[in-house]
């Protein structure tokens, strides 16, 4: 098993011993050189303070999924829509969005009128969050909101910023995965490394 191993990739037990001697170096390489500090990324969390601010919101989903999850003909959808833009407008009219919530919405936060708790920019699809975020506190989105789900009628709730303690682990990990990939690409083009495929 060994010697088909060694003849398959062309080795010898002596090459072996070289590649993994030089694996735990360039391991260790990465290692030391893409530590993080608890400083740096302090000092990261100050320069982009906003990307952790969260939000509180409530929504009313139209879903676009029938009750065995699967997608729902274009006709549905279009009578999805309509029904969307009449709850946003009775929502626009001031009745209570938590009971609207209750009625209407097809998923899990319809219990509690709706409310989705605090989240961040990228915890949410991209149309959602860019709604979701341009809105004043106690706002409703003067439009109904398509994703894949479907129809979301959008309110802002709450707003808060993140302490650093509390993403502190998360952000030295990203950072240092950043800096590894960053340190990675730089040796690759450095030595015009190629990678081929065994």
């Amino acid at each position: 098993m060994k010697k088909e191993y060694f003849e398959k990739f062309n080795l010898t037990e002596e090459k072996l011993k070289q590649r993994i001697k030089k694996e735990l170096m360039g391991a260790k390489y990465l290692e030391e050189y893409s530590n993080v500090s608890e400083d740096e990324a302090r000092n990261y969390f100050e320069k982009n303070k906003n990307d952790y601010k969260q939000i509180r919101a409530s929504h009313i989903l139209i879903s676009n999924y029938d009750s065995n999850n699967k997608e729902v003909s274009d006709d549905k959808k279009e009578e999805n829509k309509k029904t969307a833009e009449e709850v946003l407008k009775l929502a626009l009219d001031g009745e209570d969005f938590a009971t609207l919530a209750k009625e209407y919405s097809d998923d899990s936060s319809a219990s509690k009128g709706g409310d989705l708790g605090y989240f961040t920019q990228d915890e949410m699809v991209s149309a959602f969050s860019k709604a979701a975020f341009s809105l004043k506190t106690g706002e409703i989105y003067n439009k109904v909101v398509e994703t894949s789900s479907g129809y979301h009628i959008i309110k802002k709730t709450g707003e808060k910023d993140q302490d650093f303690d509390d993403v502190k682990d998360d952000l030295i990990k990203t950072l240092e995965s950043t800096k590894q990939s960053t340190l990675m690409q730089d040796l690759y083009t450095k030595y015009d490394v190629q990678i081929k495929n065994q």
